[in-house]
């Protein structure tokens, strides 16, 4: 007994039969060599169902976070596609209004198409078909061309990259069709979706019709025809149309694959799997935690680009404009930062400082400003809520004598503006001040004439679209042609960006544009050299052969 104990022991084998047979009739060695074995196989099974407990939490907690990104998209394709219908429904209510016109002469009935197309907000231009042929434009009067020659499809709803007017914007065509009657409606399709429908979608939605898409980036591209039943995609009951999802926050989304198999087998990785989520949350919440970075170190300051006026090419003011001088990237232009910004609160902080930081500059060499002379700074729709637009302005004037700079707020309209009582209680309140409201970049996005009426704006500032298109002195596009005489009307004054050559700033000034701005004259500068280009006047030999001193880093779109 002992030595059979001993040999237990040693072999550290359970407690067997009283004599020395294990149970089940088998030999100690036998039965220590399953015992072992079923040892070592619960241990295997506690470390599989350690190493697997995560993978299976994971695998519930993906599913469950995949039917909430698939009801979230679901959601976002509904109220995308909600304000399409009901953009179009304003466009076919515009299309029909104007079909009783279809049946006279263009001189007869295009200032009645005109004013139809004025009212509505998307709609850029209209015209007339009869028996196949389009005959009349809000834009160009008198025409004659086939739809087929611009039209994809046999649709009602076509997306097309542009026309003669807009050509690098992805245009929207719509038809309504009473018998050979035709009226077609031309919608700035980048404009709507990147404005109002996909704001919310920050790029995981595309916008289809027929067989081409557009998404958030502007782009358009062929799309996916004959997938419109897919899980990813809601079609419109009334339109010829959808909305799709992409991409949700930043994974392929909306369907199961086998591509999150590795995702889930990353958790085992543990540290490797925090690193990777550190590493992805750093990309996705970079920006704007930079941007807030930078409003506190001071990193946005101005630059200023000089206007002239039109009738003796003397200074008249400058834009400020905004650089982002990134302590490793350097110098940055608007359009890596502007987007970002304008979709926080930061806006808010980062134009105060650029207020603040151009009135202690401009302050300094005030004996160089000429009198009259204006600083405009842009403004957005966020700028026009509470106190805090009256209180910056205000602000800015009190560095100045009285009367000697005067403030204009430039409203870029990347967003629509809701002009209620608050609204127009901030404007009216900055306009006591002497501050004057300018429409930025007229003719595109949302500026249009509803906006002109109801924020009653003193100034409009013509898109460098439009001057880019005047390649000769009296070639001027019917469309600015209509924004001059418009101004005109409304005693407003008109200034004309994206002045490039004396050709355009002739046009420009023989057709009642009130001040020029762009490199004809000076490019955007920093404040050290601003003051060595205001000190001489902006003449011709100057302008054609010496220049002025150039943001050589930064050659962008102002802003």
């Amino acid at each position: 007994m002992h030595a059979l104990h001993a040999k237990v022991e040693a072999t550290d084998c359970p407690p067997v039969g009283r004599w020395g047979r294990a149970h089940g009739g088998l030999t100690v060695g036998q039965w220590c060599a399953r015992w072992h074995f079923r040892r070592h196989a619960f241990h295997v099974g506690l470390i599989l169902l350690a190493v697997t407990m995560p993978c299976l939490l994971a695998l519930v907690w993906f599913h469950g976070d995949t039917l909430h990104a698939d009801n979230e998209a679901l959601q976002g394709r509904k109220r995308a596609l909600t304000q399409l219908e009901a953009m179009l429904d304003d466009v076919h209510a515009a299309a029909d209004g104007a079909m009783p016109l279809v049946e006279g002469r263009c001189a007869d009935v295009i200032d009645a198409l005109r004013v139809r197309a004025a009212v509505v907000p998307q709609v850029r231009s209209l015209l007339l078909a009869r028996e196949g042929v389009v005959y009349c434009s809000t834009l160009f009067g008198d025409v004659s061309a086939s739809p087929a020659s611009f039209w994809p499809n046999h649709e009602a709803l076509a997306l097309i990259d542009g026309n003669a007017v807009t050509p690098d914007r992805p245009l929207l065509l719509y038809r309504s069709t009473q018998g050979s009657q035709q009226v077609i409606a031309v919608v700035d399709a980048l404009n709507v979706w990147q404005g109002g429908a996909a704001e919310d979608a920050a790029g995981r939605m595309t916008w289809r019709v027929a067989d081409m898409q557009i998404g958030s980036d502007g782009r358009l591209q062929p799309g996916r025809a004959g997938q419109m039943n897919d899980a990813s995609v809601t079609a419109s009951s009334r339109y010829p149309m959808a909305v799709a999802s992409t991409s949700f926050a930043g994974r392929p989304a909306l369907s199961g694959s086998l591509f999150r198999v590795p995702i889930l087998l990353a958790l085992l990785a543990g540290i490797p799997a925090g690193y990777l989520a550190h590493l992805f949350l750093q990309r996705r919440h970079g920006l704007p935690t930079e941007l807030e970075r930078a409003i506190q170190k001071g990193e946005f300051i101005p630059y200023y680009q000089p206007l002239v006026h039109a009738a003796d090419m003397e200074w008249a003011g400058l834009e400020v404009l905004a650089r982002w001088g990134h302590p490793s990237r350097g110098l940055l232009a608007p359009d890596s930062f502007m987007p970002s910004l304008e979709q926080t609160e930061l806006i808010l902080p980062m134009t105060a400082q650029l207020m603040e930081q151009a009135a202690v500059e401009l302050a300094d060499m005030l004996p160089l400003l000429p009198a009259s002379f204006h600083v405009s700074f842009n403004i957005t729709p966020a700028h026009l809520t509470g106190r805090w637009l009256p209180e910056q302005c205000q602000r800015f004037l009190a560095a100045f004598p009285p009367g000697r700079v005067s403030l204009v707020l430039e409203l870029t309209e990347r967003e629509a503006v809701d002009a209620d009582a608050a609204v127009h209680a901030v404007l009216d309140e900055v306009r006591r001040m002497g501050v004057r409201i300018a429409l930025d970049d007229f003719g595109v996005g949302h500026s249009n004439l509803g906006h002109l009426q109801e924020l009653r704006a003193d100034r409009l500032k013509i898109d460098r679209g439009f001057v880019a298109r005047l390649v000769a002195p009296g070639r001027m596009t019917p469309i600015l042609r209509t924004i001059l005489d418009l101004a005109e009307r409304m005693d407003l004054d008109v200034v004309a960006e994206g002045v490039e050559t004396w050709t355009q700033a002739d046009a420009l000034a023989r057709h009642g544009v009130t001040l020029l701005q762009g490199y004809l004259f000076a490019r955007p500068l920093a404040s050290a050299d601003l003051a060595s280009v205001l000190v001489r006047p902006p003449g011709p030999r100057r302008a054609r052969g010496e220049g002025v001193l150039a943001d050589s880093q930064v050659a962008d779109p102002e802003r």
